[in-house]
């Protein structure tokens, strides 16, 4: 099980609006950065999975007025559970 190019344009996105700017502190924007890297070389591991699935599970609370982007972001949320729960 693999990430679509759109999931993967929305993680991606959250990543790079929430979780890169020079306001978050160094540590977690260097940790959502190999992250960011590893889904731009279709490379993720366990480690992006858990930095994926917080970073889904931090933000979801914002986007439960959007009723599309909160499905998917929930959406999201499970297979990257699944994609965990398979990678053990």
């Amino acid at each position: 099980m693999c990430f679509t190019a759109e999931e993967t344009a929305l993680i991606d996105g959250i990543i790079v609006s929430y979780f890169a700017p020079q306001s978050v502190s160094d540590s977690i924007r260097q940790r959502y950065y190999k992250t960011h890297e590893h889904l731009q070389n279709e490379r993720i591991d366990r480690t992006d999975l858990i930095n994926i699935r917080s970073a889904l599970l931090f933000l979801a609370p914002e986007f439960r007025d959007s009723a599309q982007t909160g499905k998917e972001i929930q959406s999201l949320i499970a297979k990257t559970s699944s994609m965990l729960n398979q990678k053990q």
